[in-house]
């Protein structure tokens, strides 16, 4: 599909702003729908299916991090450009956005922003692991290791157990799973096993606090990975990216 046929949601609470965004994306060639608030566009977005979306941040109710932090959890493969009169570096730094529209801007470099979102899309969503699970019932390891993924530019989605990962990999789209071991209720492998029943070929990385327990467990040999805690940024990421060039390789 060529880039000026994409179907782009536009989400708005300035009605002025919305309809002009909407006739000017239109009449360049874009299928550009618009709606006024963040439900509706969730709405949409679960009946229908778009390339892009372009969301205000400021907007009553749900604002436009609430509705990104949406979007990745249930569509992390669609782009999204956040449009806002208040930019700063932590309203930035709180969103995982694909490009940021400070207002007023020129109609010309909403239309390059686009085109050049678009055409990076390829390449994001083949033949890499970027969309990356995190499990684990330690909240602030949890944080920590999302943070510290998103930062080195992987799409992270962090749930809390074992049961909430099985519910989320039924509705998202997961290239890979990093998850604790020890945790209550289902445990990492255990989850790790149904991850491989249903799909052998995601990759599933195995982290533990309590070594001496498991370094000898069989089924842990299943695992992609395996990292003992506390471990390195450098460790995760170079674990990542050797499991990405191997996956390419089977995919390509």
């Amino acid at each position: 599909m060529h880039e000026s046929r994409a179907r782009i949601l536009v989400v708005d609470d300035d009605v002025n702003l919305l309809d002009l965004l909407v006739d000017t994306l239109s009449g360049v060639g874009y299928q550009a729908v618009g709606v006024p608030d963040s439900v509706t566009a969730l709405e949409r977005l679960k009946n229908e299916k778009f390339d892009l979306m372009i969301s205000d941040i400021k907007m009553p109710g749900m604002d436009g991090i609430g509705l990104l932090k949406r979007v990745r959890r249930y569509y992390p493969r669609m782009p999204v450009l956040l449009i806002t009169g208040y930019p700063s570096a932590e309203m930035i730094g709180r969103a995982s956005a694909d490009g940021f529209l400070a207002k007023p801007f020129r109609i010309s470099h909403i239309e390059e922003l686009i085109e050049s979102t678009l055409a990076d899309k390829p390449e994001r969503i083949t033949g890499t692991l970027r969309h990356i699970m995190v499990v684990d019932d330690d909240d602030s390891f949890r944080e920590m290791l999302t943070d510290m993924l998103r930062a080195n530019n992987y799409v992270p989605l962090s749930v809390s157990s074992a049961d909430e990962a099985l519910k989320e990999l039924e509705n998202g789209d997961i290239d890979a799973v990093i998850t604790d071991i020890r945790m209550p209720g289902t445990d990492g492998i255990t989850l790790m096993k149904e991850i491989k029943k249903k799909n052998p070929e995601m990759p599933v990385i195995l982290t533990t606090a309590y070594l001496s327990s498991y370094e000898f467990d069989v089924d842990a040999d299943s695992a992609d990975g395996f990292l003992p805690k506390p471990f390195k940024a450098e460790n995760i990421i170079r674990l990542l990216n050797q499991l990405s060039a191997a996956h390419a390789g089977k995919v390509g």
